[in-house]
């Protein structure tokens, strides 16, 4: 099967269009249309974008012995399951040291004990929060990837503003089951749902 056919194939199998193909690859619908009627083949990097968009091997794209679904060669499961271990990892860790910050570590107040609580909380805060956008890369389709980038955002900001609600009134105890939920809800619910993220085993 050559190129010009499987792009074709894939292309039909996830319901897109020329159109659509060439908005997320961001080419010309012409282009698609020469690659599909073998006129003209995607470059390097063309290629590399269509293996990630349809989750297949560049090898499969460029070597023609592969002429069946059953020779596709699909990017490994394991590296997705590790890749939403992570990212269910740092949300859980970002809630921690969110959580810790609420609390004091003491009654007692002074300038050098403040400053040292400061390092102790943010640093791996600030850590957890890094990580957690640094996972968005995971998500190869720009559109989606600019649509999670948003969404990570407000729910960062909701949980910030959680753990400020809990610091500055006291009630630590409220604040910490606000965290949990709205983290429960973040994974279980908006993750799958408009993240296309699936980081908890589907029910069967």
């Amino acid at each position: 099967m050559k190129i010009s056919e499987k792009i074709v194939h894939l292309r039909k199998r996830n319901g897109l269009s020329q159109e659509d193909l060439a908005e997320k690859l961001e080419v010309s619908r012409q282009a698609i249309s020469r690659w599909e009627m073998g006129t003209a083949k995607p470059d390097a990097n063309n290629i590399l974008q269509i293996s990630r968009l349809f989750g297949v091997t560049t090898d499969y794209l460029l070597h023609d012995e592969y002429e069946s679904d059953n020779d596709l060669p699909k990017i490994k499961e394991s590296n997705h399951i590790l890749h939403m271990n992570l990212t269910l990892l740092a949300i859980i860790s970002q809630m921690a040291f969110l959580n810790a910050t609420i609390k004091p570590f003491h009654e007692m107040r002074d300038q050098g004990m403040d400053m040292v609580e400061l390092v102790i909380k943010v640093v791996p805060l600030l850590s957890s929060s890094i990580w957690m956008a640094f996972n968005l890369r995971y998500e190869k389709d720009k559109q989606q990837y600019r649509k999670n980038t948003r969404i990570e955002l407000l729910y960062c900001v909701i949980q910030a503003g959680i753990a400020l609600f809990g610091y500055y009134t006291r009630m630590y105890n409220v604040g910490t089951i606000l965290l949990i939920t709205v983290a429960m809800v973040y994974i279980f619910k908006i993750n799958p749902k408009y993240m296309n993220r699936q980081l908890t085993k589907k029910k069967k």
